[in-house]
This record gives C-alpha cells, structure tokens and sequence, in this order.
C-alpha cells in the first residue's frame, strides 16, 4: 500500500494513462469510503474538501469526471454539489423490469418486518436496489446474510457483502456493466477509476480488461476483503490518499493541458 505522495507521483508518471491528453481522459470515482470518509450514520457523511476542490479543477482539464456510487442519485446532487461533474446513483443500475421490481418490492416488505428485532439494522430502497445497513449492530455480516438468504430464494435477486451493509439488487448488474454500457459512447483515449468496497469490484474488473491506457485505485481500509485489489494498479490508505491521488492528477493535468 502506498503512502507517501512521492510514491504516488512515481506510480501515476509511470502508469500509460499518465500519457493520454488530459482531455480525453475519463476519472470514475465512488462516494463512500472513497470521497468521504465512512461513519456511522450515513448522512451525516460528508466528501473531503480537498478532494471535492480536485474535482472542481478536473471537471476543467479531463473528458469527463464521474461520480459513480450507490447512493441514491437525489443524494448525490448535494453531495457532490460541483457543476460539471456526471453523477450516476444507484450504481449505474438499469430500473428493474415489472417482474424484478415486485421481487424487490417484496423483499423490502419482508426484511422490514424481519430486521424489526435488530436494533440498529434498517432498510434503504433505492430506485433499482436495496441496501441493508448494520453498520450499528453488533452482528456480522454472514449473520445478517444468512438471516436475509430465505427472502432471496426464488427472488431473482442477488447480495453482495460491502462494508456494514449488504446489497440487494438484480443479479450480475452493477459498476462494472454500468461502466461497460457507458465507456464505448464516451470513446475515452484512457480512464482512471477510484473505489473502497466489494461493489467496485466489478468496476476494478472490467476497467482491466480496457485495451485503452487505464488505472485503478483501490482506497483500502480494515473492512475491505483481502483480495478486493487484487486488479489496481495502486492502493492508498482510506478518502485521505484518494485525495492525494486526486490532486496528483490535477497537477498532472495543468501541466500537460494545451
């Protein structure tokens, strides 16, 4: 894991996405974990200044800056409050067919009923998807995914385990085919994607599989899976090396801006 600004500097110089025009270079970034810092009550989070000022100058100097996070999108609006900027909530997802949206629906229904004997647990639906939060419990994940699993049988549902809360929404969808559907209109010359958690694993995938110049950043922290950057090309210490990234690729770009 990198630390020092220096070493960030000599990773980002040496990566080939440091050679495309600053403007036909796309950045991705997640929200939580990433931009801002985790906390217990997820609306009391709030994105790094340095880091939402490094945003500001690249919406200027880059093809296109992307906020691309699972929060719901009405969130993102004041979260991110940066002209420019593409917000895209709900991790990209498509909204789900009728027969989809009744399962989430019911889903909803029942988990609401079910986590009513877990203090602390609760359920946030979202446009395409649902988060179960336990961040404020003292049960593990396994224990609340085994607890939800007999409300997905049949569903045609998947969960997937992120950082104190679990993610309900159409299978195989996420990120990483948000990322796939948006990438060949944007027609990038190179990309640089930042995330902290088990649902930009998908996005750390499919931006390695890019015949285009291209980087992931993985934004580590105690709660990340083992091998979650397995596919980054450079790992820094929480939202505060994210943010010395960010501004690495600002002077970057200055730089190098015609």
């Amino acid at each position: 894991m990198i630390q020092e600004t220096q070493e960030i500097t000599h990773v980002w110089r040496n990566s080939p996405a440091s050679r495309v025009p600053p403007s036909e270079l796309i950045l991705v970034t997640d929200f939580d974990g990433t931009l801002a810092e985790i906390v217990q009550d997820p609306a009391a989070a709030r994105a790094r200044s340095d880091s939402l000022e490094a945003l500001q100058e690249l919406v200027m100097l880059l093809a296109d800056v992307i906020v691309l996070s699972s929060r719901p999108p009405s969130q993102l609006e004041w979260l991110v409050p940066i002209s420019g900027v593409r917000l895209i909530g709900d991790s990209g997802l498509a909204l789900p067919r009728h027969a989809q949206r009744e399962a989430l629906d019911r889903f909803n229904f029942d988990a609401s009923r079910l986590l009513q004997r877990i203090p602390g647990a609760w359920v946030e639906a979202k446009p395409a998807s649902t988060a179960i939060h336990f961040r404020n419990t003292d049960m593990t994940g396994e224990q609340i995914l085994a607890l939800l699993r007999p409300l997905l049988e049949g569903a045609r549902l998947g969960a997937a385990l992120g950082r104190k809360v679990v993610e309900v929404h159409a299978p195989k969808a996420g990120k990483g085919s948000a990322m796939a559907a948006l990438v060949p209109a944007e027609d990038p010359g190179g990309i640089v994607c930042f995330g902290d958690d088990e649902n930009d694993r998908s996005l750390f995938g499919y931006t390695s599989t890019l015949d285009i110049p291209h980087m992931s950043v993985g934004v580590w922290s105690v709660e990340a899976p083992a091998d979650l950057f397995e596919r980054c090309d450079l790992v820094v210490p929480g939202p505060e090396g994210a943010a010395a990234v960010l501004r690495e690729l600002v002077e970057w770009a200055r730089a190098n801006s015609g």
